[in-house]
């Protein structure tokens, strides 16, 4: 018999929770969620979710969006390296919302930026809005707003709505942010704007939208990411625009932001020489934890990026310059990476490169191009080097190019409980089928079609219910 001296002795909770299950990969501890009930709790309880944040949050990883998933091989056949970023691909979601759009080609696209390991994912043209934890998988459909306001789409006719995706340090919940718009008065302001809150992970009581008593300060740029940092939402917004040619004109442009906790609108003014008019050049996003201004080309001098970063939010808000890039100065290598490709610039206004992140604890930055993302390339601002992290074209593939690049980190975050309509769509195609259907058809026509047969008339009815919880 064995000696029960040399047993293993069996591991407290706390050793098998913060020295084991919180250092696994996202996924695996997903996977551990399923072997018992008390670990199902154990490990998705607030306590544990911040724990696993804090030893995972900040190490970024590169995330692609494509339109379809695709098997890359390098130009010799053999399998891509390690470093090859996680694809979010069409195909990734459910077949159901392609089954009315086969003359359209479907799209992923990214509507902010990540927010503790998770992003907002737009199916285009459908107008289908998905939460998305890169790291494990998941997925879930957001539920139809509540008040007017559609899709990007209609923006030109004044009515459209923005999403962004903050974080509550007080409930420690997700919330997902709509500003909605629809009219626009004679001075090209909004006639009527509004904003409700969605809790993403909350309990029963918070499956739909909520509205807010604060209004939005303007219009909000409906085709440019949203950013959550320092506990707030960011957006490029203007006072004021117009219709000139079939094209909107945006004038007296300013950076909005929605505090998430005390749910209120403020803004915040813009760094040194960064006036209304070249802040349509800027580009928001998130570096090193903090709200960072992407700037490019400046009144005095046409070909710089400078990034700024936020230094807090508050009575002592201001900005600091993490450095300059002098893109006329540069070397021929960097210079034909960050240059524009166009004679004047880009179009529409916006940067040619976006930034990534900030790496070496702030010696190299990861950027990559607006246009055409095949590289991601790390440059040192201190001494000018630029080195290649990773080139699509070098892979071999019918299509290799992605349509963006962003960042993203391990995530154990639960997504919340999934609605009756969310459990159709994870069912047969034919049900799927039927459930997308079911968007297109009158309520008094659906009570009809309950009375052909118990399938079908449990289906609508778990269609209906799911529709009066949102």
């Amino acid at each position: 018999m064995d000696d029960p001296k040399r047993r293993c002795p069996v591991l407290p909770d706390e050793i098998m929770a913060d020295e084991i299950l919180a250092r696994l990969p996202a996924k695996s501890v997903v996977a551990c969620r399923s072997l018992s009930r008390a670990w199902a709790a154990a490990l998705s309880s607030d306590d544990f979710i911040d724990l696993y944040h804090s030893l995972h949050g900040g190490r970024l990883k590169i995330l692609r969006l494509h339109e379809e998933a695709k098997s890359y091989t390098d130009r010799h056949g053999a399998a891509p390296p390690d470093r090859m970023p996680l694809a979010i691909s069409a195909g990734s979601f459910p077949r159901m919302v392609k089954m009315f759009w086969e003359d359209c080609q479907t799209i992923p696209v990214l509507l902010t930026t990540q927010c503790r390991g998770l992003v907002i994912v737009e199916l285009s043209p459908m107008g289908l809005l998905y939460v998305c934890n890169p790291s494990t998988g998941q997925k879930r459909e957001l539920p139809q707003g509540r008040t007017t306001g559609c899709g990007r789409n209609r923006e030109w006719m004044h009515e459209y709505a923005s999403l962004g995706l903050g974080y509550d340090v007080r409930s420690r919940r997700h919330k997902v942010v709509r500003i909605y718009h629809s009219g626009c008065d004679g001075e090209g302001r909004p006639a009527s704007a509004g904003c409700e809150v969605y809790v993403l992970n909350g309990g029963s009581t918070d499956q739909s939208w909520r509205p807010v008593c604060a209004k939005p300060p303007g219009w909000v740029h409906p085709y440019k990411i949203t950013v959550f940092a320092q506990g707030h939402v960011y957006w490029l917004a203007h006072r004021k625009h117009h219709l000139y040619e079939g094209y909107t004109r945006s004038t007296e442009m300013f950076i909005a932001c929605f505090s998430v906790s005390e749910e209120t609108f403020a803004t915040v003014p813009p760094p040194p020489g960064v006036d209304s008019e070249t802040l349509r050049k800027q580009c928001l996003t998130v570096l090193a934890g903090r709200l960072s201004l992407f700037s490019w080309g400046c009144p005095d001098h046409g070909q710089r990026y400078d990034v700024w970063l936020l230094r807090e939010y508050g009575t002592n808000t201001g900005w600091d310059l993490h450095c300059r890039i002098d893109v006329a100065t540069t070397s021929p290598e960097v210079y034909r990476f960050l240059g524009p490709r166009y004679d004047g610039g880009h179009a529409d206004g916006y940067p040619p490169i976006v930034p990534l992140a900030i790496v070496d604890d702030g010696c190299r930055i990861l950027l990559t191009r607006n246009e055409l993302p095949n590289k991601i390339r790390s440059y040192a601002p201190l001494t000018g080097d630029i080195e290649n992290i990773l080139d699509f074209r070098s892979l071999q593939t019918l299509d290799p190019t992605p349509l963006e690049f962003a960042v993203y980190e391990e995530s154990i975050s639960t997504l919340g409980k999934q609605t009756c309509k969310d459990i159709i769509l994870s069912s047969s195609p034919s049900t799927q089928a039927l459930s997308l259907l079911l968007h297109l058809i009158p309520e008094h026509t659906l009570l009809r079609l309950m009375c052909v047969c118990r399938s079908w008339c449990t289906t609508i009815a778990l269609y209906l219910h799911g529709r009066s919880l949102r």
